[in-house]
């Protein structure tokens, strides 16, 4: 009970959710250009009186405040926040150093220890982050409420229904996080977890996650953009694997969105759970013939 305490309240959780919300809100500042409307914009450069000029400010100000604007946070969420959601690892790599070897000697089991681990650790870092989210989208709703810029955002229609984005932002909003947020924290925490099973040194699990998800993403686009131009079908096939896919789903629009439609925003997370059971199974083996 201490240790799950440990691992989902300790300093370093603290510490790495307040740093994860406040580079989600610096992101936006920035992105959006709020803070250069705030702070760097200089009336003398547009030819009208005071009046004028802080009436175009203002208007600046507002067409930059939108909801969907504001949860535009791709660019963020396959860099900053991907680097910091997996700075886990660190614990989970001390703990394989330290405590997973008393835990041995008290009769437990490897595979038991090592597992539970992994998972409780993919479990409580994808919980953490999708709360994050829901607090960064409920004060962008409490600031900008419903305003959204009229762009399509069907993938959950076939389930939901019609509109169902514009009917409910902040709802889908809070859909929206579950397969790219959620579910993609508690995927790649599990493959960062398995890779470090295998590293000497902390920082090289993460240095593999990061080739991993931007080697990928590189490949696939290069395959796409060089071998597949005439074939679109395929073209579309292959994106939907590319890591950024899961982050980025809801620019696409659909003629025709079934549950299938919802589904396949999850399908770049299939190779990485191939890939860390592969690794597990492999890592087990090899720990069995050690001990026999």
């Amino acid at each position: 009970m201490q240790l799950t305490k440990y691992r989902a309240f300790g300093k370093f959780r603290v510490i790495q959710m307040t740093v994860s919300l406040l580079s989600m809100l610096i992101y936006w500042g920035f992105s959006s250009g709020i803070v250069e409307i705030l702070f760097n914009y200089n009336k003398n450069s547009v030819d009208y009186n005071a009046q004028k000029a802080e009436q175009v400010r203002h208007d600046m100000l507002e067409s930059s405040m939108y909801l969907s604007e504001y949860m535009n946070i791709q660019g963020y969420t396959t860099t900053i926040m991907f680097i910091l959601m997996l700075a886990v690892l660190i614990l989970f790599y001390q703990e394989k150093n330290g405590l997973f070897t008393f835990r041995y000697v008290r009769g437990e089991s490897q595979k038991k220890v090592i597992l539970s681990t992994i998972f409780q650790y993919s479990w409580i870092n994808a919980l953490w982050y999708y709360i994050i989210y829901i607090f960064y989208l409920s004060i962008g709703y409490c600031i900008m409420g419903n305003r959204m810029e009229y762009i399509p955002r069907n993938t959950f229609d076939g389930i939901f229904g019609e509109g169902f984005s514009a009917a409910s932002p902040y709802l889908y909003y809070m859909v929206q996080g579950i397969p790219s947020i959620l579910m993609g924290t508690f995927v790649y925490t599990l493959f960062g977890c398995v890779i470090a099973l295998y590293c000497k040194k902390s920082y090289q699990a993460l240095l593999w996650m990061l080739g991993y998800f931007w080697g990928t993403q590189i490949v696939l686009e290069f395959f796409r953009c060089t071998f597949l131009k005439q074939q679109a079908g395929l073209a579309w096939f292959i994106g939907k694997f590319e890591p950024t896919f899961l982050y980025g789903f809801y620019g696409y629009v659909y003629h025709n969105p079934t549950i299938r439609t919802a589904l396949q925003t999850m399908d770049s997370l299939i190779l990485p759970v191939l890939l860390s059971c592969g690794l597990l199974i492999i890592f087990f083996k090899k720990e069995e013939k050690i001990n026999a």
